[in-house]
């Protein structure tokens, strides 16, 4: 079992803000 350290979790998290921004920019651009 690894530690997760600070470092990966704020990785982790801008990356799925970063994903999910990007989602909802093509589904605008779709919608639109």
């Amino acid at each position: 079992m690894t530690a997760i350290s600070d470092s990966q979790v704020y990785v982790a998290l801008v990356s799925a803000l970063i994903t999910s921004f990007l989602a909802v920019r093509l589904g605008l651009a779709l919608y639109d």
